[in-house]
């Protein structure tokens, strides 16, 4: 099957927020941002809404792949740019959007948690990986390799710089070591633990 990749439109982030938060909804550490069972799909695609809005929508780019030119979104991969979060004045926008996704009672230890994946980021400039999933209806078709490989050759062949991502899982350790990132550190939220994650720049 032909894998088509290109760039969301804006009428498409809440389709793109939508296929990561089917992926995420039981992964121990998304629990640490968007806590409880109730309304969790819905309430984990809100927050991530906000975070496409006011990051990689705005300063970087959504990556969707396709099974035909046109189609409907099968699998997305949110990039943060170099030049990082948006301006203050759109993620103020959001912040309403994201704190009815994570709820007034668990704002604090949200927030907390946060600011321990903020404080775990390069600060040199650097690509980064918010987000990459795959619909459940195109798993094992290769959706996911061809995103990442449509945006590390695009890395490697613009300015020379580094990505970043944080692993949740072993296994999305064990994938993306195989596309060239390196651990570099442990983000711990709760019980959770993520890995950080840094891919040098291309020589």
């Amino acid at each position: 099957m032909t894998v088509h990749i290109d760039q969301a439109a804006p009428h498409e982030i809440e389709a793109c927020a939508a296929i990561f938060a089917a992926a995420f909804l039981d992964d121990a550490v998304l629990r640490a941002f968007v806590r409880g069972d109730h309304h969790r799909e819905e309430r984990l695609t809100e927050m991530l809404v906000a975070e496409l809005r006011s990051g990689p929508a705005y300063s970087g780019v959504i990556d969707v792949a396709r099974t035909e030119p046109g189609g409907p979104p099968v699998g997305a991969a949110a990039w943060e740019g170099p030049d990082g979060h948006a301006p203050w004045w759109v993620r103020l926008g959001q912040a309403p959007r994201l704190l009815h996704a994570i709820g007034l009672r668990h704002a604090r230890p949200s927030l907390r948690a946060l600011a321990a994946f903020g404080e775990a980021r390069p600060t040199d400039p650097h690509w980064y990986l918010a987000d990459i999933a795959v619909a459940p209806t195109a798993q094992g078709l290769g959706v996911g390799s061809a995103l990442l490989r449509h945006r590390l050759g695009a890395i490697d062949d613009g300015p020379r710089l580094p990505a970043y991502l944080e692993a949740t899982t072993p296994g999305s350790r064990r994938l993306y070591t195989r596309w060239g990132f390196e651990p570099t550190g442990r983000i711990v939220v709760d019980d959770a633990e993520a890995t950080a994650m840094t891919r040098p720049a291309a020589a």
